[in-house]
């Protein structure tokens, strides 16, 4: 890493919080690069939406170096130490709120292993706008109004969260502005001193005490044992493209397997019923798998298991279980019995630079707001990663029951919908589109529905983006599709529930149930390369090769009112 850039790089970056966005692109004005803007954004993410993602989170980044080259950083949560699955049977145990809920957070460890591989400018550059935000304030918009609003029975009780009430104890209005000086000064303490403020010192005493108190069992031992992991990245191919995403235990292998299955066919035409439930069905199937997914480090071949999925011959094969005619019971599928229960803490966050690097995040506190600890005097919100593991006998709060290869235990790393990608045209090894999303186990079918809709139908990342979307997951044995809504402007178009589509599938088998609004938050960085006129041969001799023409489109989810891309012209 160069703290010194010898020259200013264009650029963009997309998010689900356009402040957040523009804060990305100013660090590229400043000489930094896409590693860099992705490391602010995320700060900043964390500071404008830590109900969805805080630096007492963790999470995954997926990179294409400028080489062309592929990393996966892998900065989850882990389980305490001492965690077991025997503690965790306790039905009066709560694996989503509270101390027992916290998994040791991998966030400030990923983002400076990822600063220190790929950054360019100085780490406490980095976090100078979010301090700034936190010290002086942001105006509360819409979608942090609407976390107050939704979770107004339980943080208008906890005096941590009194700065986001009046005197009256409602929420601060829309127009307020919201200060976190507390955590103005955390972020200062970590941009002077490194991560080695937050994983020890008064920080982490902090952190196990809260924890602790609230009768969880983190150690300071866990907190300084704490490491990050680079893992190789998992690839498929989708007609004349390549596919990169993260193995477990993020899902990166489910989203390929699906995109596999479905590059077996020809595109039947937009929301055809044919096309939906050929979707419908390559969905299932790799739900299905994910019940084999945990922490590789703890189930044994799970590396390889993922790879043999992604075999041609292991896709063609499961790409012959769709059947044109019908869809079939859970069974067919071999799935693990889930549930769909709403899910909103996570935030993917997108960025790409002038010299052909791409990052893609995704970071998450868990549920909303998390384990719904601040911790006392940093003000930052703890994780309920906890509850991404599987406890025998009980469902955890995004509906997944039980998966034997991630029963709890210590020093492991839960499972994860997390799926940040990017995708290159395999001929030239260009990147053009790099996403990922939020919402749990919505994750993988947004993904698939976004990715399809640029590479088989020629959509732009917004139109993409602003598609209508269904889910399913094998079980509840129904899939779920959105009713057409608009939003901020920007008209989803929805499925009619007396159209003829909706017709077509019922009678193929499909239950169909109904939801307002999608509750996936993807993002979408489209990406154009366009080389010089010169011919690539031209020695130096005949003078200073034009560089290439690099074209971004970063686009948000639309039904987010806050949401935005930023793009940055050197």
């Amino acid at each position: 890493m160069s703290n010194a850039p010898s020259s200013v790089l264009s650029g963009a970056v997309t998010s689900e919080q356009l402040r957040a966005s523009e804060i990305g692109t100013s660090i590229l004005s400043s000489g930094g690069n896409a590693a860099d803007a992705i490391i602010a954004t995320v700060l900043a993410i964390n500071t404008l939406a830590p109900y969805h993602s805080d630096i007492g989170g963790g999470g995954f980044a997926i990179v294409r170096t400028k080489d062309g080259d592929h990393d996966v950083l892998d900065f989850r949560h882990t389980a305490p130490a001492s965690a077991t699955s025997e503690f965790y049977r306790d039905e009066h145990i709560s694996t989503s709120v509270g101390g027992a809920a916290v998994a040791v957070p991998g966030e400030l460890r990923g983002l400076e292993e990822l600063h220190h591989r790929y950054g360019r400018l100085p780490w406490a550059k980095l976090f100078e706008p979010s301090i700034k935000l936190a010290e002086n304030g942001f105006e509360v918009r819409p979608d942090l109004y609407e976390f107050l609003i939704g979770d107004y029975s339980w943080t208008s009780l906890d005096p941590a969260y009194g700065s986001l009430y009046g005197h009256d104890g409602r929420p601060i209005p829309m127009g307020s502005t919201w200060r976190r000086p507390e955590y103005a000064n955390t972020l200062r303490k970590v941009a002077e001193e490194g991560t080695g403020a937050f994983y020890g010192g008064e920080i982490a005493e902090s952190i196990v005490n809260v924890v602790q108190e609230r009768g969880g069992f983190m150690s300071l031992d866990d907190l300084k044992n704490y490491r990050v992991k680079w893992r190789k990245p998992l690839s498929t191919q989708y007609r004349q493209y390549t596919l990169w995403a993260p193995p477990a235990p993020a899902s990166g292998a489910i989203w390929l397997s699906a995109m596999g299955m479905l590059s077996r066919f020809e595109a039947e035409g937009r929301g055809s019923v044919a096309d939906l439930h050929r979707l419908t069905e390559a969905l299932r199937l790799a739900y299905g798998q994910r019940t084999a997914l945990g922490d590789p480090a703890f189930v044994p071949g799970l590396d390889e298991a993922q790879t043999s999925w992604l075999n041609p011959s292991a896709i063609d094969e499961r790409a012959r279980l769709i059947d044109d005619k019908t869809t079939h019971p859970p069974d067919y599928y071999k799935p693990a019995k889930v549930e769909i229960v709403e899910d909103h803490g996570t935030s993917n966050i997108t960025a790409a630079d002038s010299d052909g690097l791409v990052v893609s995040i995704t970071t998450t506190v868990g549920l909303g707001w998390g384990s719904r600890i601040i911790v006392p005097g940093y003000g930052f919100v703890l994780n309920d990663s906890m509850d991404d593991f599987s406890v025998e006998g009980r469902p955890n709060g995004t509906g997944y029951e039980p998966q034997v290869a991630n029963f709890v235990f210590g020093r492991k790393r839960p499972l994860s919908s997390s799926c940040p990608y990017i995708i290159e045209l395999t001929s030239t090894g260009q990147p053009i589109l790099s996403g990922g999303a939020a919402g749990g186990s919505t994750i993988i079918s947004a993904n698939t529905q976004v990715a399809r809709n640029v590479l088989d139908y020629n959509m732009t990342p917004f139109e993409a983006l602003r598609e209508r979307r269904l889910h399913n997951q094998i079980l509840p044995d129904h899939s779920i599709f959105e009713l057409p809504g608009v939003y901020s402007g920007v008209t989803v178009e929805g499925f009619e529930e007396d159209s003829e589509t909706v017709k077509g599938l019922r009678e193929k088998g499909h239950q169909i149930e109904w939801t307002k609004r999608n509750r996936s938050v993807p993002v979408a960085l489209g990406i154009q390369r366009e080389e010089p006129e010169e011919s690539s041969n031209l020695s130096s001799a005949n003078g200073p090769q034009s560089a290439p023409t690099w074209k971004w489109d970063p686009q948000a989810e639309p039904r987010r009112v806050d949401s935005g891309g930023s793009v940055f012209i050197a």
